[in-house]
């Protein structure tokens, strides 16, 4: 359940409501500031929770479907999120720090707010450092790239981040072909025990130096809830793989950094399931959540459906990944033009110069050649256009 108290209403009476809401030891309430609203989130046996006859009380928003602050109608979800500056002044206000999440300290009645501070637009950004705008290395800004806007948003790099050196050039060569971002996974749920697992931690130093060099957005995988806080250090964006949808201290985590999250579709993820999982970022107090469709069903197939029918239900932006979605660089195309006519805001595509060097040999079958990648992108936002002029009203 939801809480929704009015406009303006001070740090101090939010936390008295959601103190006296969360009373009960099977209760757990906070307070979130999302698109300039103020909420109180209730997690635990509804029955249980008492809510204060305060006039700072609006409404009660009953969850029945496990998610609200999604939905098109509650006007909370954005439809366009940042990659990459300007996006730390940019997102909306931040909930509760690591140590401040429900269940993780000696109180059951709500988090504490330490770690933030409340302003009349809501709870204040962490103090965290974070990517600077500007490459020491290069001396070029870091330029960031708005997913849901007018212009096709795209991102491209390798499956994994292996080669710090490869790595750059890679990044060189998709950024000069007008990539917004570069995706490079530190962290990878692979399917067999025997693959690659990424670098994970221990290439954070080598994903900052390769923003650095070619003063590009970087996106990468985080799988630990334990990493997020020191992966959001050095990323732009914090990408969750399909099969970690269920992994709820991770969401949680995500949800109390201000990076945007980038949330892919499990093979077996219901449309439902996919919105609650963002839902559980948004209820930490972090609205900036891009969704990212692939391949669904038994056997997997490019999901493109998934596209349509999430533009009913929700605002939050919507891209594709043509490469895992297909798992051959020959299908990256079609795969894309066909997303992109459905209404895709981006594509997320596998892409590097030495597919031959790759560790997993399977990868390098995903790798789209960085050449051709800004004749894809102006094709498919040919499709797209032309998709849109021929669109009967609902």
């Amino acid at each position: 359940m939801l809480i929704e108290l009015r406009p303006g209403t001070p740090a101090e009476v939010a936390e008295e409501v959601a103190a006296l809401t969360g009373a009960h030891e099977d209760v757990t309430a906070w307070p979130i500031s999302l698109a300039g609203r103020v909420f109180v989130v209730v997690s635990g046996d509804e029955s249980l929770a008492r809510v204060p006859a305060s006039p700072a009380v609006l409404a009660r928003r009953p969850t029945p479907d496990g998610h609200w602050l999604v939905r098109r109608d509650s006007g909370v979800a954005p439809r366009e999120v940042t990659i990459g500056p300007p996006s730390r002044s940019g997102l909306p206000g931040f909930g509760p720090s690591r140590s401040e999440l429900p269940g993780s300290g000696p109180s059951r009645s709500g988090p504490s707010r330490s770690g933030t501070g409340w302003s009349d637009a809501g709870w204040s950004e962490p103090r965290r450092s974070g990517p600077s705008a500007v490459s020491p290395a290069s001396g070029r800004a870091v330029e960031g790239g708005v997913v849901g806007g007018p212009r096709l948003w795209w991102a491209a790099g390798p499956c994994a981040l292996e080669s710090a050196e490869d790595a750059v050039e890679t990044a060189l060569a998709v950024k000069a072909r007008g990539a917004h971002a570069l995706r490079a996974g530190l962290s990878k749920t692979r399917s067999s025990p025997y693959h690659f697992p990424g670098k994970g931690r221990r290439g954070l130093e080598a994903l900052a130096e390769v923003r650095r060099a070619a003063a590009i957005p970087v996106i990468t995988e985080v799988c630990d809830p334990r990493e997020v806080e020191a992966v959001a250090e050095v990323a732009d964006c914090l990408q969750v793989d399909g099969r970690q949808l269920d992994n709820r201290p991770l969401l949680a985590e995500l949800g109390a950094q201000p990076r945007p999250v980038l949330l892919m579709r499990g093979p077996r993820a219901s449309l439902d399931d996919w919105l609650r999982a963002a839902e559980f970022v948004l209820t930490r107090g972090n609205a900036a959540v891009v969704l990212c469709a692939g391949a669904w069903g038994t056997p997997p197939q490019p999901g493109f459906g998934a596209i349509a029918a999430l533009r009913a239900r929700t605002d939050l932006p919507v891209v594709f990944d043509p490469s895992h979605s297909t798992g051959s660089a020959s299908l990256v195309a079609p795969a894309s033009l066909a997303a992109s006519a459905y209404g895709a805001d981006g594509l997320l595509i596998e892409s590097c110069l030495k597919p031959g060097k790759m560790y997993r040999p399977g990868d390098a079958a995903h790798m789209f050649p960085p050449e051709s990648l800004a004749d894809l992108v102006a094709a498919c936002e040919r499709a797209r256009d032309s998709a849109r002029s021929l669109a009967v009203p609902r």
